[in-house]
């Protein structure tokens, strides 16, 4: 899992809600720490600036500016998330989730931080709670709130969001599943909303044999071909044909399998190549029936 660590230096984050902030962060940008300390300190306690408690909270944690105080940095990251800083939040989550010399972990309550700093905006805290879901840290196991978090942080602009939602979302690759309580139809129709067209491919397959207990659909089984088909996926386009050919989902047309036997054939599959064959064959044999006296 990935933690926010954000020095003062880096802290744009602080949005200066005071002259005091003001003053402290442009202190700690030029290096002269133990003044922008008192800065913040003196925002946060005086006027209740959470930004300054924050900036308090991050120069204990981080001995920057002090000596160094994990006890200190989190009554003072408590007052900033109390005042509706997300990044506080986040910060103070992460000592609970993974604990110091001085404070014990404490899973649950990682989790709850978690979500409130994701809930103020903090992609780092989406991203966290994510992972939490996805393994059941902290939190019962859920699949579809880790895609939900995952989400909210790819959404939101980040790139560790987009990839933990790809590889969470992937149909071969299901990080942190509970199996107990999602079969193949679940994992590969969220796979297949997710963009993975294996997943359709699977999908479609699914619904025309009516394995692995699905129930047969041709109906879905034509719609979640075609996807899979136009995304590329070869067998799903000499799928789709032997659906036309039958009549199976669609009305029966030998030009459109024709059409789609020979996309797979043209692009290697070799399987397509053999049915655009025999359907020529029918096809050629139903007009010597047809004709013949």
């Amino acid at each position: 899992m990935k933690h926010l660590i954000c020095f003062i230096l880096s802290c744009s984050f602080l949005l200066a809600t005071s002259s005091a902030t003001n003053a402290a962060t442009a202190l700690a940008q030029k290096g002269n720490y133990a003044e922008a300390f008192n800065l913040f300190k003196k925002a946060c306690d005086e006027i209740g600036d959470a930004d300054g408690c924050l900036g308090s909270g991050l120069m204990y944690m981080y001995a920057v500016g002090t000596n160094g105080d994990h006890q200190k940095a989190l009554i003072y990251y408590k007052k900033a998330c109390s005042g509706g800083n997300a990044l506080a939040c986040s910060n103070l989550a992460s000592i609970y989730d993974n604990g110091t010399d001085t404070i014990p972990q404490d899973k649950l309550m990682a989790s709850e931080l978690y979500m409130v700093g994701c809930n103020g905006g903090d992609v780092f805290a989406c991203n966290n709670l994510g992972y939490m879901y996805a393994n059941g840290i902290g939190v019962q196991k859920d699949y579809f709130k880790s895609l939900q978090y995952y989400k909210f942080a790819c959404d939101a602009g980040s790139s560790l969001g987009c990839y933990n939602l790809g590889l969470l979302s992937n149909t071969y690759n299901i990080f942190g599943l509970n199996k107990d309580k999602l079969g193949l139809l679940d994992l590969n129709f969220i796979a297949c909303n997710q963009g993975d067209l294996i997943g359709c491919a699977n999908l479609g397959y699914m619904y025309a044999s009516g394995k692995h207990g699905t129930p047969k659909n041709n109906f879905n089984a034509v719609k979640y071909l075609n996807i899979a088909c136009e995304g590329g996926v070869l067998s799903s386009c000499n799928n789709l044909a032997v659906m036309y050919e039958n009549g199976n989902g669609v009305r029966q047309n030998y030009d459109k399998a024709k059409e789609l036997y020979g996309i797979a054939c043209d692009r290697g599959l070799i399987g397509a190549c053999e049915n655009y064959r025999y359907l020529n064959e029918k096809i050629l044999n139903t007009k010597n029936f047809n004709t013949s006296p």
